[in-house]
């Protein structure tokens, strides 16, 4: 494919190093949060001397992505100067930014660049399901490379099955799409299962199964707009849905413990579960939000105000494990944080951000524009149960391959 051409008429190459880094950066979605910093630090250098930056640098603000970003980003700084300034400030501010820097380089490349990230992301996770195939015959050392890959550990653990559920709703889609061959779509249909079979037996993550469900039936409108996909959606829900109830025992198990924790914290007898926790934390957050609706309570004061609260509860845990759950740094669900330390204002931003992202993608009506709906879909749905944008571990690659979507249908009309 022939470069693009730029404004003036004169064309815009790729760059066969930037094709490369954006294809490793890609490749390393599953490997340890450190190799994905030196990815982005790589692609940082790769871009700085990347034929025609000025060109690239200018089309940014041309996107109609671009500005609603660096608005989220104005409102934030906006009210950490008008709210009170704690020790974690500059965290928070450091991440917000790191948002809207890691899109952008992703929205930098040109379209054969981001079709190589592409590649590198869809391959990675199937390494990573052969990594994990391979482990259940024979177990594999703990090694680093692959230790929250094998066992469920961290966040970049949940975050391995979030990248791999995202990756299956791709596989789905192109496999519906005309863009590969016949031959290749069964391919392409068979790797879209065998991720989801993958993420259905191996994840602990229930945000990971949750979107292993709602991607089927997004990317069938995708492929086919219309009523009927939406209705062949519902049933694909239902069908996968059952499938995973009923043939994959931890899929179960976990959301049954979710319920159950669910009811005793609804009920105030313990919030010292997975699911407790979380609802504690969702109403923390949330009061706070209505209590500032305008500002919000100063980013950053997320933490200070958990420490004092959870502290004073009188939860069923031991001294250790109570004091490690006081330093959660964000109360899993990135609109509600948002809307706590920067007002509802900040929480609707943060939610028109994803959804422009997704009208974009949708109008593009093209491979590249769908897989753009999808990325955004996977980071809203992961926005309302995890903390994507705060948690590099969880959600900076998705971010930068968000980007890097949009890349991929530059030149259509709405890009």
């Amino acid at each position: 494919m022939p470069p693009l051409m730029a404004a003036g008429g004169q064309r815009v190459p790729d760059s066969t190093a930037l094709r490369a880094l954006a294809f490793a950066w890609g490749f390393c979605a599953f490997l340890p949060i450190g190799v994905m910093y030196l990815s982005l630090l790589l692609m940082l250098a790769g871009l700085a001397f990347a034929p025609a930056l000025g060109r690239r640098l200018a089309r940014l603000p041309r996107s109609t992505v671009f500005w609603p970003m660096v608005l989220m980003l104005a409102w934030s700084v906006l009210a950490a100067l008008a709210g009170p300034w704690t020790e974690h400030t500059p965290t928070r501010l450091f991440h917000l930014t790191r948002v809207v820097l890691v899109v952008s380089m992703g929205m930098l490349l040109e379209p054969r660049e981001a079709r190589a990230g592409l590649a590198g992301f869809l391959t990675a996770a199937l390494v990573a399901a052969l990594v994990l195939a391979v482990h259940r015959v024979w177990p594999l050392p703990p090694w680093a490379i692959w230790a929250s890959l094998l066992t469920s550990r961290n966040n970049f653990s949940s975050g391995n099955m979030i990248s791999m559920a995202l990756a299956s709703g791709i596989c789905l889609y192109l496999a519906l799409s005309t863009w590969p061959s016949r031959q290749q779509r069964w391919w392409v249909l068979a790797a879209a299962m065998v991720l989801a079979v993958t993420v259905a037996l191996h994840a602990v993550s229930r945000n990971a199964l949750l979107l292993l469900v709602l991607l089927a039936p997004v990317a069938l409108c995708c492929r086919y707009r219309s009523w009927r996909a939406f209705g062949a959606g519902a049933l694909a829900v239902t069908a996968v849905a059952g499938a995973m109830w009923q043939f994959a025992p931890t899929t179960k198990a976990r959301f049954l413990e979710l319920a159950a924790n669910l009811q005793a914290a609804a009920s105030g007898t313990h919030y010292g579960t997975s699911g407790g926790l979380r609802w504690r934390m969702f109403q923390e957050a949330f009061q706070g939000m209505l209590e500032h609706p305008w500002l919000g309570t100063g980013v950053g004061t997320w933490l200070p105000h958990w420490r004092t609260t959870w502290m004073a509860m009188d939860v069923d845990l031991d001294a250790e494990t109570k004091r490690l759950f006081s330093e959660i740094n964000n109360p899993h669900n990135d609109f509600l944080l948002a809307g706590m330390e920067t007002g509802i204002a900040g929480l609707l931003l943060l939610a028109w951000v994803l959804w422009r992202f997704a009208r974009l993608g949708w109008r593009q009506q093209s491979a590249p524009g769908n897989i753009t709906v999808l990325m955004a879909v996977s980071l809203f749905v992961t926005c309302l149960v995890n903390a994507p944008l705060r948690d590099a571990a969880l959600g900076m690659t998705l971010l930068w391959l968000l980007g890097v979507s949009v890349a991929a249908h530059r030149g259509a009309p709405h890009a």
